[in-house]
């Protein structure tokens, strides 16, 4: 399999060099690509062949869903069946950024990706390059950390490379990404509020956010 490494800036994305990162999301490709916490891997959600892929380069179990990146709101409204008036305080204040939320997914959503509370994790990234990646492609990419399950994540090319070798089409170099603990996830019902995962954003954080709202 022929590689290519794009190297982007994270400052000023090229609009080119988008262009053909998101030709091999439309090809049906996995890419590599930088976030504002780790490299992760992305595919074309609605593409299962894609999404499969990936569970297979990771060597995932299956019944761990992948989360989501979206471009802004109104995509999100298209893949989730409900949005709950709560929680759009905790979107204002942390979102774009490293908060992923789960909501109830939409009927024709992919079942890969729902968890067993038939809910689908999305957030809307804060890096350059992969809020340009979502937006030009015009449909969710899967946002999964760039390594193998239960392994370190990859914080820069090398780190993959050593993970996938020659496995992945296109890699994109944004740069080396700080050591992070990842995305925070949230559970908001109607109700109450469930932190499954405690990572950049601090857990009193969303409660403080969350009780004022």
């Amino acid at each position: 399999m022929t590689q290519e490494i794009l190297t982007i800036d994270a400052r000023e994305p090229n609009p080119n060099d988008i262009d053909k990162v998101v030709e091999y999301l439309n090809n049906g490709e996995v890419i590599a690509y930088p976030t504002e916490t780790i490299y992760g891997l992305g595919a074309d959600v609605l593409n299962r062949k894609a999404v499969k892929r990936i569970f297979d380069l990771k060597a995932r179990d299956y019944g761990l869903p992948i989360s989501i990146l979206v471009a802004d709101l109104d995509m999100m409204r298209e893949y989730v069946d409900h949005v709950p008036d709560e929680i759009i305080p905790l979107l204002r204040r942390f979102w774009p950024g490293p908060l992923t939320m789960l909501f109830p997914a939409s009927p024709s959503f992919p079942k890969g990706l729902i968890t067993n509370t038939g809910k689908v994790g999305i957030r809307i990234s804060s890096n350059p390059i992969a809020s340009a990646i979502v937006r030009k492609f015009g449909k969710p990419i899967t946002t999964t950390s760039a390594n193998l399950s239960d392994f370190p994540a990859s914080l820069n090319v090398k780190h993959i490379k050593k993970y996938f070798g020659e496995k992945i089409p296109c890699i994109v170099d944004g740069g080396e990404c700080e050591p992070s603990r990842g995305s925070t996830v949230v559970d908001v019902g109607a109700e109450t509020m469930r932190i499954i995962r405690e990572g950049v954003i601090p857990a009193d954080e969303v409660i403080k956010c969350f009780q004022n709202s």
